[in-house]
């Protein structure tokens, strides 16, 4: 930031409407209870999503890939050497660095999903394509032993998704859209089936999962979220004023999760978590975001895939799935970094993907990191 002021002027003029979810949340001091908590943790949440947009701005997403899959290929190896275990239902697992299983198990499907787009990507050094290749059963060696049937879920997903997209860069836009407009029409009559397939996804998550009924109590949180919403509906309590103040509805929250520190905890669902902290205006700016994001990374996906942005593409349609029973929205949490780059790139400018791909070796990083439109 301090290198680059004037890309700094430049983001926050030219992106403003990704930091109206952090700027509210700031906002929610005004009215919330607990005013010095939420402008603490919202202007950490600020600089959390300007991170992930500032990023985007100064890399390429051929930069920004291959940087986050060694970054995180190097933090999976530090957590194996750790050798740190944690409690899960199936008895002691591995934890690692992050303290929580579901946490590693998630490092290492983004690890899996990065290191499978580097080799997509093509036109690497050989180290690279070692280090990829080397990652790729250590990713799937940590999904397994982690025990997480969201993180295994995910790690499969989101490389068939890769390599789906890795296919259609084969094909003209014509043939893309063909293809989904034909794959749309072939799927659709098993909405006839919604009730059978309803039946077969719950038998698949409660018997073959051995999933809880209740997804772990997070429908009894998700149900005291909907009141409390109802109760504030428009602009909400102040960010992080329910799990961190001392109001009474706080005190029985408490008391229902069974926790002493509201930090380590929300309410597994992003879009109802928003909607408590800064009401539905927030969860409006913050759902049309992730709307408005989604179908211009499917345009690009159509008009102009490219291997790295077809990974942050993939990766942001993974962390729109997770956001219905997770947080993905959080100060200082890796996955709020990269949905933020994801929103970023997924606006990157054509004739900046084909340079890239097909321009010569340049001479300074500068004339390669290009610029989102």
């Amino acid at each position: 930031i301090i290198a680059r002021p004037k890309q700094l002027l430049e983001t926050i003029t030219r992106w403003w409407p990704l930091l109206l979810t952090p700027l509210l949340a700031m906002a929610s001091t005004l009215w919330s209870s607990v005013p010095e908590i939420s402008l603490r943790y919202a202007a950490q949440l600020m600089f959390t999503i300007f991170t992930g947009v500032f990023l985007a701005r100064l890399m390429s997403p051929r930069s920004w890939l291959i940087s986050f899959f060694l970054s995180t290929f190097v933090f999976c190896l530090a957590s194996i050497a750790s050798r740190r275990m944690g409690i899960s239902d199936v008895g002691m697992v591995l934890v690692g660095l992050t303290g929580s299983k579901n946490a590693m198990s998630h490092e290492a499907q983004l690890l899996l999903v990065s290191a499978l787009a580097v080799l997509l990507i093509g036109n690497i050094s050989g180290w690279l394509r070692i280090a990829a290749l080397a990652a790729l059963p250590v990713a799937a060696v940590l999904v397994v032993i982690t025990n997480s049937a969201t993180g295994a879920l995910l790690a499969v997903a989101g490389g068939a998704l890769l390599v789906v997209l890795w296919f259609s860069e084969r094909l003209t836009p014509g043939g893309r859209l063909s293809a989904l407009l034909i794959t749309a029409l072939v799927l659709a009559p098993l909405l006839l089936l919604a009730p059978e397939i309803g039946v077969l996804r719950d038998h698949f998550l409660y018997e073959t999962l051995n999933k809880d009924p209740t997804l772990t109590g997070r429908t009894l949180l998700w149900a005291r979220a909907d009141d409390l919403i109802a109760h504030k509906p428009f602009l909400g309590y102040g960010y992080q004023a329910i799990w961190m103040g001392d109001s009474s509805d706080t005190i029985g929250l408490m008391r229902l999760t069974g926790i002493e520190d509201g930090r380590t905890f929300h309410f597994h669902n992003s879009f109802r978590q928003v909607a408590v902290d800064t009401g539905l205006l927030g969860l409006a700016i913050f759902a049309g975001t992730l709307i408005y994001t989604t179908l211009r990374g499917l345009g690009q996906a159509l008009m102009r895939p490219d291997g790295a942005t077809s990974f942050f593409y993939v990766s942001f349609l993974l962390a729109f799935a997770t956001a219905f029973t997770d947080t993905v929205i959080e100060p200082f949490l890796i996955q709020t970094v990269m949905l933020y780059s994801c929103c970023v790139y997924a606006q990157w400018r054509p004739q900046t993907v084909h340079e890239e791909r097909f321009a010569p070796a340049p001479r300074s990083f500068a004339a390669t990191a290009g610029r989102p439109a």
